[in-house]
This record gives structure tokens, C-alpha cells and sequence, in this order.
């Protein structure tokens, strides 16, 4: 791994006079990271969002030092591709998990940063919040009291049926909407959150897996280390080994 230059924006045309634009958009959050995925730039709006008081708290940290870990390498997985194509990834939808441990869905772009010889030096990437972002991405908004009630439920069994009820859809019909507009299933979307909120407890509390499984949801150690493991390639208690 190169060593973090704190620099790193000085040989991108440009960015810096981006930067300063974006530290008058409150409701867009900005980073920019070099090809390490580690922060070298970011506005006011996304230090508020993330709970951090120092502007410096974020400078060579990666999305692995913030987010939970299955968020991070999907975070990751986007960048390398970005970088590696020199095309932009525009209009993704994605939750991300904020400062007070609440999840968001944003509107994502993010395009490959290029340095004074056409190299590339990193990626720049812009988020919204979807409830801000107007009607390019209204379909979205329908979903809002689907995923309030996912997130004040995830501890017990959710039935399909109950949350199409919310958006008066038919069970296949909300499936089927549900996965075209997040390209998963609700089942899939809400285990993704049992599974965030286990992350948390495994590096912030001293609950035993199986009270932790209990906590989120799931039937029991071992289905929810299946689970676990199957979204952050880990088990539980690796995971607790290697982040706590």
C-alpha cells in the first residue's frame, strides 16, 4: 500500500475549487478519496451527517474505519470499478448508515478523479439524500414507510404481506417493485439491516452471539451466523476478533 499523501489533491486539476463549491450545498455530502479508498477531502454537510465534530477526524481513514463492514466493501467493490473502467457510476441507490447509526438511502454518483498527467488519482463522489433529491428519483419516496417500519421492527418476524399492505400493493406486486427500484428482496433488504445492527452490537456491547442474534431478529446462533457470514464473508466471532 503507497503511503497516505495528505496532498494527494494538489495534482487533480480542479478539485479544489470543486470542494470549496460543494461547502455551499448542505443537503449534498461530498468525499474524495485517492486510490487507496482513504479520505483526503470532504464538505461540512457529510462531517455533520456522520456525528464528527474535527474536520481532520476523516483525513486518511477508509470507508472500513466508518461504515459497517459489508457497506464498506460494497463502497470499495463501486470505487475499483470506477477507477479501473475511468467511467462514472451515476444515479446508484444505496442505504448508508450515519453518526447516530440510522440508514439513509441515497442518490450516489461517483466519478474517477484524473491527475495532470491522465493518471488516475482517485474518485470523488457525490451523495443526496433521496427524500431531497425531488422527482428524479420519486419512485423512491413511496418506499419511505416500508423502510421506517423495517427499521423500528427488524427485532421480530416482518411479513411480506404486511409491509405491501403499507404501500397498498399486492405481496407480488410490492416484490417485484421492491426489487427493481434496490435491485434486492425486502427479505434480502431486511436481514441487511439485522445484519448492520449485529455489526454494531459485535464491536460495542459485550453480548454474547447468541443474545445478539435474539436482539435482531434472527431464530437462532446458528442461522443467524449463516446469515452473518454469508453478507460480511465472516463469522460473528471473527468479525468481533477482528473489529472490536
Amino acid at each position: 500500500m503507497s503511503r497516505f499523501n495528505s496532498n494527494s489533491l494538489k495534482k487533480v486539476p480542479g478539485i479544489e475549487q470543486t470542494c470549496r463549491l460543494f461547502a455551499h450545498l448542505p443537503d449534498v455530502y461530498l468525499v474524495v478519496k485517492d486510490v487507496e479508498g482513504r479520505f483526503i477531502k470532504h464538505n461540512r454537510a457529510l462531517l455533520d451527517w456522520l456525528k464528527v465534530n474535527d474536520e481532520k477526524v476523516l483525513i486518511g481513514k477508509t470507508d472500513f474505519d466508518i461504515h459497517p463492514r459489508d457497506q464498506a466493501e460494497a463502497y470499495r467493490r463501486e470505487d475499483r470499478r470506477v477507477m479501473e473502467t475511468r467511467e462514472p457510476l451515476v444515479d446508484l441507490v444505496h442505504p448508508v448508515t450515519g453518526g447516530d447509526g440510522a440508514m439513509t438511502w441515497f442518490q450516489v454518483i461517483k466519478e474517477p478523479l484524473f491527475d495532470k498527467r491522465g493518471q488516475v488519482a482517485g474518485v470523488v463522489g457525490m451523495m443526496r439524500d433521496y427524500r431531497r433529491a425531488g422527482l428524479a428519483i420519486a419512485p423512491y419516496l413511496e418506499m419511505q414507510r416500508v423502510f421506517d417500519y423495517i427499521n423500528d421492527h427488524f427485532q421480530r418476524e416482518i411479513a411480506v404481506k404486511d409491509l405491501a399492505s403499507l404501500v397498498d400493493l399486492s405481496t407480488s406486486q410490492f416484490q417485484r417493485r421492491f426489487r427493481k427500484l434496490f435491485n434486492t428482496s425486502p427479505a434480502s433488504y431486511i436481514n441487511h439491516v439485522r445484519i448492520q445492527t449485529a455489526c454494531r452490537l459485535l464491536t460495542s456491547s459485550t453480548d454474547t452471539i447468541s443474545q445478539i442474534a435474539n436482539k435482531t431478529g434472527f431464530y437462532d446462533h446458528s442461522h443467524f451466523s449463516k446469515v452473518f457470514k454469508a453478507q460480511t464473508g465472516v463469522s460473528p466471532t471473527i468479525y468481533r476478533r477482528q473489529y472490536q
